[in-house]
């Protein structure tokens, strides 16, 4: 499963696999085997393989998408987002467009049904993916103006990619 983590020292992609020996964890691509051992409730035993580090963390899932994780004596707060999730808070955060159309799972660019400067309503289609031999239809969201079109037909793209931004 793919994330994207921000907190106070910015925005980390982590991936989290299960593995035979424990858990596979990659942190801005660079992986990590890791055993997670529940101790009692929130709290678990974190060792990392590589080099034998060993932390007791608490953790707690607070409101929404925030986590408060617990290391020894200190506390961090992360918001933890789906890849499509973060796209859509970065550009909010950047004032870049009013929406962000994104591939909610990797596939093939069947058609794009707009182009720059197309002004659309909410519901109109704007892309069609196809993904796992099915054909997904993805619409605008919000009324606007398109501001680009970042596919084509024939295209294949990735979980979280931006195919059309919207002003």
């Amino acid at each position: 499963m793919k994330w994207v983590v921000r907190g106070a020292s910015g925005a980390h992609e982590v991936v989290v696999e299960r593995s035979a020996d424990g858990l596979e964890v990659t942190l801005d691509g660079r992986r990590h085997a890791v055993d997670l051992i529940r101790l009692d409730g929130a709290v678990a035993s974190l060792r990392f393989d590589e080099d034998g580090r060993s932390f007791h963390v608490s953790y707690d899932r607070g409101r929404g998408r925030d986590w408060r994780i617990g290391i020894g004596d200190r506390d961090f707060t992360f918001d933890v987002l789906t890849p499509v999730e973060a796209i859509g808070a970065m550009a909010a955060a950047t004032g870049r467009g009013a929406s962000v159309v994104a591939a909610p799972i990797p596939g093939k660019v069947v058609a794009v049904t707009v182009e720059p400067g197309d002004e659309v309503e909410p519901g109109r289609p704007l892309v069609v993916l196809e993904a796992m031999k099915m054909e997904n239809e993805l619409t605008a969201e919000v009324a606007g103006r398109v501001a680009a079109v970042r596919v084509a037909p024939g295209d294949t793209v990735e979980a979280g990619a931006v195919l059309v931004e919207l002003e």
